[in-house]
């Protein structure tokens, strides 16, 4: 077999030899059973030239000064169920990546796509604690209550041996909260204030004044916007002329948030 000669203008009536014919028009793909075969057919190779390798499957090209593989995979087709998707994979080669379940979406990790459940949703998250014993609360003082105790914490919001009275914003939960508590009185009367508050990080962002009402059990809600490591805590105040008592159950005394979204 001749190597091919390149682009020529044939004239009318012109008469081809056999090296025209090998050398012009047979320039085709030329397919061999592997490289040697073709080196050895092929012996002055022309920069153009194309060869397919059936041992490899890849199709070959001359440069004008060495044999460069077209592709270095032969784009085997990896999927196998419907709905899968090809990506490039480590290598550059086509890897398959399975198709996901309903609901799911498309996202990167570690640099690879992968298929996880959306972020937000209906997923609920958040905490509500309290503590399962009574709590002194001395007459004219800033009491911070403390928590030993949660019916639910979703996301590691409140440690029940460290910092015990916050509930505290962890990664990826920053925005906005509902937040509520509810204080239950050991002893009730008119005399003097109650004042509840929810603080963020010691500052009071939520407060109710209770003055000359003999009510045993005061709540308090609100929203706010919380960033990562802020805490809310829930402090009483009162000037009722006696210690007072914040009834230890979970029914009664306790505080909760409830993640709302970014």
């Amino acid at each position: 077999m001749a190597a091919g000669l390149g682009f020529k203008d044939f004239t009318t009536g012109e008469v081809l030899t056999a090296a025209d014919v090998d050398g012009y028009l047979m320039q085709g793909i030329w397919v061999f059973a592997n490289a040697t075969a073709r080196d050895a057919a092929v012996t002055s190779p022309q920069e153009g030239n194309f060869a397919y390798l059936k041992d490899t499957n890849v199709t070959t090209y001359y440069t004008g000064s060495a044999w460069a593989n077209l592709d270095t995979t032969g784009m085997t087709n990896p999927m196998t169920t419907t709905g899968d998707t090809i990506y490039s994979s480590s290598g550059s080669t086509p890897a398959r990546l399975g198709i996901g379940s309903n609901g799911q979406v498309l996202t990167v990790s570690g640099g690879l796509p992968v298929w996880a459940t959306a972020a937000g949703g209906s997923s609920f998250s958040g905490c509500r604690i309290y503590n399962s014993s009574s709590q002194t609360l001395p007459n004219a003082t800033v009491t911070t209550l403390t928590f030993n105790s949660e019916i639910f914490d979703t996301d590691g919001f409140h440690s029940t041996s460290t910092n015990t009275s916050r509930i505290t914003i962890p990664t990826g939960k920053a925005g906005y909260y509902q937040l509520s508590a509810s204080i239950y009185f050991g002893i009730g009367n008119a005399t003097g204030i109650r004042a509840l508050s929810i603080t963020k990080n010691g500052t009071r962002v939520i407060g109710l004044d209770n003055s000359g009402a003999v009510d045993q059990t005061l709540n308090l809600s609100g929203i706010e916007n919380l960033a990562v490591n802020d805490y809310i805590e829930f402090t009483i105040y009162h000037t009722m002329g006696y210690d007072q008592s914040a009834y230890g159950d979970q029914d009664f005394t306790f505080l909760q948030a409830q993640y709302l979204g970014a």
